[in-house]
C-alpha cells in the first residue's frame, strides 16, 4: 500500500443480527448512506476523547491527550456515501473488555475492542504480545510497526483470521503499559525495583504470561475486572494496578494514584477487532471505503504515539509534564509521582524476565503459536521490532500493509 495517514482505537463494541444490519431498536445508523449498518459500544465515551482531525495537534500539553477515535471513525464513515454507517450504543451496554472477545466468537457483534492481553484468555495466541521486553525500551514506534508489518500479516494476522475469524483493523496509540501504586504509599519512597512491589497486590489482566512475569519477579497478580478497579483501590482490595497509562487516566484511577512506575515491559496496545465474515459481506465500494478509513486512522495512531505519551500523558524523562493528564490528574487535582527508570534499574525488571535470556518461561506461548500458525515467528517478531526500518521518531511511520490486502487470503 501506498502510505496513509491519520489514528485509531476503540474499547467496545459493534453488533448486529449476522448479516451486518442492525436490530432497528439499538441504534441507529450515522446516515452516510452506504447499504450495511454496524452497531458499536463499550467503555469509552466522547466527554473522554480529545482526538480532533481537523485542525493541528498543539504543540504542549493541554490534560488531555486520550485518544479514542471511535468517534472519530463514525464521523468520517458519516462524510462518507460509499462507506458503511456506524451507530455508537452506550457504555458496556453490550460487552466489557473481557467480554468482546466471546460476543464475537457467537456473531452477537461484529466489532468490539480488548486489550491484547485481555483477549489473550479467549485467543490464547495472542499471549505472544505480551511476553515482557519483545520490544525495545522507549521505542513506541516499534510497537506499531511490528504489529502492522507484512511479515506479522502474513504469519501471524492471516492464520490467526482463519483460526477465530477476526482481524484486527485499527488500535489507541501504542505504547507501554506501567505500574501504579495508590495513595497508601509513601511518595517519599520511590517505587522503582521489583522488590519495592513485593506483598503489594496489584491488578493485572487476564493474561497468563503477564501473571508468570509476575510471579518471577516476586509480585503478586491480582485478576479484576478493570471496571472494579478503582473501587478496589480505594477499598485496599488491590494496592496497584499495571495498565496502559492513558486509560488510567479515562477511569481516573490516577485521582487515587500516588506513584506510577514506567517499566517499559510490555506493550499497551487496544486493537479494534472486526469479524471477517462482516468485512466481506461488505459491497465493494464499503469495503474500500473501510479499509481507507480505518488505515488512515491507524497509521495516525502510531505517528501520534510519543507525543501522546511523552507531551499529553506527560510520561517522559522530564515527567510528569506540566499541564499533561498525570500533572493534573492525581490526588487532589496535583500531579502523581512518576518513576521515570535509569537503565541499571531498567535492567532490575527486565533480566529475569526478558526472552533473550528466559525462553523457557515463555515456552508454552512461544510453541501454541509456531504450532498454530507459523514456526519461528516470535524470532521474527523480536527482529522486525529492532530493525532498521523502525522510525526513531513515531510521526515519521507510514502504513505500508493493512488488512484489505490480505483478505482474500482468509
Amino acid at each position: 500500500m501506498a502510505p496513509l495517514g491519520a489514528l485509531g482505537g476503540l474499547a467496545g463494541c459493534v453488533g448486529g443480527n449476522g448479516d451486518g444490519a442492525t436490530d432497528t431498536d439499538t441504534g441507529t445508523g450515522g446516515g452516510s448512506g452506504g447499504g450495511t449498518t454496524a452497531r458499536w459500544a463499550g467503555t469509552q465515551n466522547p466527554d473522554t476523547t480529545c482526538w480532533n482531525l481537523d485542525g493541528p495537534l498543539p504543540e504542549g500539553p493541554e490534560g488531555c491527550g486520550l485518544v479514542y477515535p471511535v468517534f472519530e471513525l463514525e464521523r468520517r464513515l458519516d462524510e462518507r456515501s460509499d462507506a458503511p454507517d456506524l451507530a455508537l450504543i452506550g457504555s458496556q451496554e453490550l460487552c466489557s473488555e473481557q467480554s468482546c472477545m466471546s460476543k464475537l466468537g457467537s456473531q452477537v457483534i461484529q466489532l468490539g475492542s480488548s486489550s491484547v492481553a485481555n483477549s489473550a484468555k479467549i485467543w490464547p495466541e495472542n499471549e505472544i504480545w505480551s511476553i515482557p521486553y519483545t520490544f525495545p525500551v522507549h521505542q513506541r514506534a516499534s510497537i506499531g510497526y511490528s504489529f502492522v508489518h507484512p511479515t506479522t500479516w502474513e504469519e501471524y494476522w492471516v492464520p490467526f483470521a482463519k483460526k477465530y475469524g477476526v482481524l484486527p483493523v485499527g488500535f489507541d496509540p501504542p505504547g507501554y503499559r506501567a505500574h501504579l501504586v495508590g495513595t497508601g504509599s509513601d511518595p517519599g519512597s520511590p517505587v522503582t525495583s521489583p522488590a519495592d512491589f513485593e506483598g503489594r497486590k496489584i491488578r493485572t489482566t487476564q493474561s497468563d504470561v503477564i501473571s508468570t512475569a509476575f510471579d518471577e519477579l516476586g509480585m503478586n497478580p491480582i485478576t479484576i475486572s478493570f471496571a472494579d478497579t478503582l473501587q478496589g483501590m480505594k477499598s485496599g482490595v488491590v494496592d496497584g494496578l499495571e495498565i496502559i497509562p492513558p486509560y488510567a487516566v479515562a477511569a481516573q484511577i490516577t485521582s487515587i494514584t500516588a506513584q506510577v512506575t514506567l517499566t517499559q515491559w510490555a506493550p499497551g496496545l487496544d486493537p479494534i477487532w472486526c469479524r471477517v465474515d462482516f468485512l466481506k459481506g461488505l459491497s465493494e465500494s464499503e469495503r474500500a471505503a473501510f479499509a481507507e478509513v480505518t488505515g488512515d486512522l491507524a497509521e495516525r495512531s502510531i505517528q501520534r504515539a510519543d507525543r501522546t505519551y511523552e507531551r499529553f500523558q506527560g510520561l517522559s524523562s522530564d515527567a510528569p509534564v506540566e499541564g499533561s493528564n498525570f500533572h493534573t490528574g492525581g490526588p487532589d487535582g496535583g500531579p502523581v509521582q512518576v518513576n521515570w527508570l535509569s537503565e541499571s534499574q531498567l535492567d532490575e525488571w527486565r533480566a529475569p524476565v526478558d526472552p533473550v535470556d528466559n525462553r523457557d518461561l515463555y515456552a508454552d506461548a512461544i510453541d501454541r503459536v509456531h504450532g498454530e500458525f507459523t514456526d519461528g515467528f516470535f524470532d521474527r517478531l523480536h527482529g522486525l521490532a529492532r530493525e532498521s526500518g523502525v522510525p526513531d521518531d513515531a510521526e515519521n511511520f507510514s502504513l505500508d500493509a493493512w488488512w484489505d490486502d490480505y483478505l482474500d487470503l482468509i
